[in-house]
């Protein structure tokens, strides 16, 4: 079940539905439009990388991963690293999305420009 803890590479079995269908769609859609709006907002960059990765994206952390929003610093926490420059808006789409505190919607609003805390890549 999810939230609930496991051991690494256990297995969960997935019941296949229309309504667990429609609720992924609709948390990858979150995850592309999210990372677009940023995108346009701050003028500058495309969304090809965020809207191409959102799936494996909300599966890596709706399924996979071990985090913990409230507790960043958990020595078992698994890592995410993207090393796609272009792709910077959906490891910020993700994190906002997972509740993590340290990406704000107004980070994110912030996309981009001088000095925020969501700066993009060089």
């Amino acid at each position: 079940a999810r939230g609930a803890t496991r051991r690494r590479g256990e297995r969960v079995a997935a019941r296949a539905t229309a309504v667990k269908a429609d609720v992924d769609t609709d948390c990858v859609n979150a995850i592309r439009f999210l990372a677009v709006d940023a995108i346009n907002k701050s003028n500058s960059g495309h969304p090809g990388a965020p809207m191409g990765q959102a799936p494996i994206g909300y599966v890596l952390f709706a399924e996979e991963m071990n985090f913990n929003p409230a507790d960043p610093a958990w020595i078992n926490r698994d890592r995410f690293v993207l090393s796609s420059g272009h792709g910077c808006m959906l490891q910020y789409s993700l994190l906002h999305l997972t509740g993590y505190s340290s990406v704000s919607m107004d980070d994110i609003k912030q996309f981009r420009q001088w000095g925020s805390k969501t700066p993009g890549h060089p």
